[in-house]
């Protein structure tokens, strides 16, 4: 009679290792310089981009001389400029035309007098264009730009 055949040998596989947990990486840090045009009503840059989620650092200097044009720097939900200047208008200069209470505000400088600068960090908003504008009575229609925010 033929032996049996013996059994095959187990061999011990070893286990790939763990994968990596990918670590979320930082959030990007983005600096933002802003400024009034001279004695007008006016951004100077109308366009800003920065990644969503991004911390953003922003900085609007007043490089107004007369003192009737103090500036603000004021990120809104899109087609929200309009009520959001009339909610800043009702609380007048003692609350800088800013009122904190509005959902339709995103963020928001102080009011800066020319000659000022002021600044706001923010963490940027989900990806889309959102509007910004300077709130003082008057000025959002024509002092405005568009923060785009990219996925």
């Amino acid at each position: 009679m033929a032996p049996a055949p013996s059994a095959p040998a187990s061999v011990a596989v070893p286990a790939p290792p763990p994968a990596p947990t990918p670590s979320a990486a930082p959030a990007p840090h983005v600096e933002i310089q802003l400024a009034s045009v001279a004695n007008t009503m006016a951004f100077d840059k109308t366009k800003l981009s920065v990644p969503a989620g991004a911390e953003v650092h922003l900085t609007l200097k007043n490089n107004a001389t007369m003192a009737t044009l103090p500036h603000n720097w004021v990120l809104v939900k899109p087609g929200t400029e309009a009520s959001v200047a009339a909610s800043g208008l009702k609380l007048g200069e003692p609350a800088g035309y800013i009122d904190v209470r509005d959902k339709n505000m995103l963020v928001h400088t102080p009011l800066s007098k020319p000659g000022e600068t002021v600044e706001v960090t923010f963490t940027a908003p989900e990806a889309g264009s959102y509007p910004y504008i300077c709130s003082f009575p008057g000025h959002y229609m024509m002092m405005k730009g568009v923060l785009t925010v990219t996925p």
